[in-house]
């Protein structure tokens, strides 16, 4: 309870600055009476979206052989369907920039279809292989889908998930049907190099966003998950043995640095943490090439690991401040 607050809201409805009812609502606030459930409830529909999802996975799988495969594959459609009915009954007029949405399931019944729908294709076609060894493009036929689905409902979770599968489209079609085209490279360093190129087209997109004004809210998302690409990348090929590790190593340390202080200049904490994880994985490296004793090794874990929570406790700390 903030007294201060309680005097100020009676101050004003006495002075009619403030109407009856959101007198009532902000004293509730400031007595306390009043607390907001909104996270809990997302955080909760969200669980239940993947509760759900899991538990049909298993009820399926339970019972494929009693009720055959084009009834899961009906079923599981249905099901899809009737969230996009709900889903389309319920969405918002489209607009370019970010549209508030009144109903609080919107996003997570949103998601709860684009699973099932996306399971749906990827069970029909481990069961039917309609595009045979190509199977790979139904990824990313999924995340085709996905974008403009996104786009239309506003969602951003929708939006990260289009951009992964993409992500995954590349890696398997790289690993498994691609691998003639990388005879110059092994197949690990084709995954990394996708993993790059996936990265750059993400922070390319997010930048278009912004610039364009086109679902510009969007840009974090793609920001984020392309500096998270570029960098899994470049640490996936660190080591402490060969010349090339060590290239490996200081580009991840430099990118890291980089993407630590536009984090900084632009207030994102989120960022900021990747890029300075990125760096400190990076200079770990460094460090076990002089081959340190155990517990040198220790003792420089704990100090180092302590002096980066500290550093990102303060740098919270200090981007919530107003510029």
């Amino acid at each position: 309870m903030d007294p201060d607050v309680v005097a100020a809201v009676e101050h004003l409805h006495r002075g009619r600055l403030l109407p009856d009812q959101t007198a009532a609502r902000l004293s509730r606030i400031a007595r306390g009476d009043l607390v907001s459930a909104h996270t809990e409830l997302r955080v909760a529909l969200y669980a239940g979206v993947l509760l759900l999802t899991s538990g049909v996975g298993l009820l399926l799988k339970d019972n494929l052989a009693r009720l055959g495969p084009l009834t899961i594959a009906s079923a599981v459609g249905l099901a899809a369907a009737a969230c996009f009915a709900w889903v389309a009954r319920h969405a918002p007029r489209f607009a370019w920039g970010e549209t508030p949405v009144d109903h609080l399931a919107f996003d997570y019944l949103l998601l709860l279809g684009v699973l099932l729908g996306s399971a749906d294709l990827a069970y029909v076609e481990a069961r039917f292989t309609p595009l045979g060894s190509n199977w790979p493009w139904h990824l990313l036929i999924v995340a085709l889908v996905m974008a403009p689905i996104a786009a239309r409902c506003d969602s951003r979770v929708v939006f990260s998930l289009s951009l992964s599968t993409f992500a995954a489209w590349r890696g398997v079609s790289t690993s498994l049907v691609e691998t003639s085209l990388w005879r110059f490279a092994h197949v690990t360093g084709a995954l990394r190099a996708n993993a790059i190129g996936c990265g750059v087209l993400f922070l390319l997109l997010g930048f278009l966003m912004k610039q364009g004004e086109r679902k510009a809210h969007f840009e974090p998302v793609a920001t984020y998950m392309g500096w998270i690409a570029v960098l899994a990348a470049l640490v996936s090929g660190i080591g402490t043995t060969t010349s090339e590790e060590l290239l490996f190593t200081f580009a991840t340390m430099a990118t890291g640095v980089g993407v630590a202080v536009y984090a900084a200049c632009s207030r994102r904490f989120g960022l900021l943490a990747i890029g300075l994880m990125a760096t400190y994985i990076a200079i770990c490296a460094l460090f076990h090439r002089a081959q340190p004793q155990d517990a040198l090794a220790a003792l420089w874990y704990t100090v180092t690991s302590l002096a980066l929570l500290a550093g990102l406790f303060v740098a919270h700390h200090r981007l919530k401040e107003p510029e």
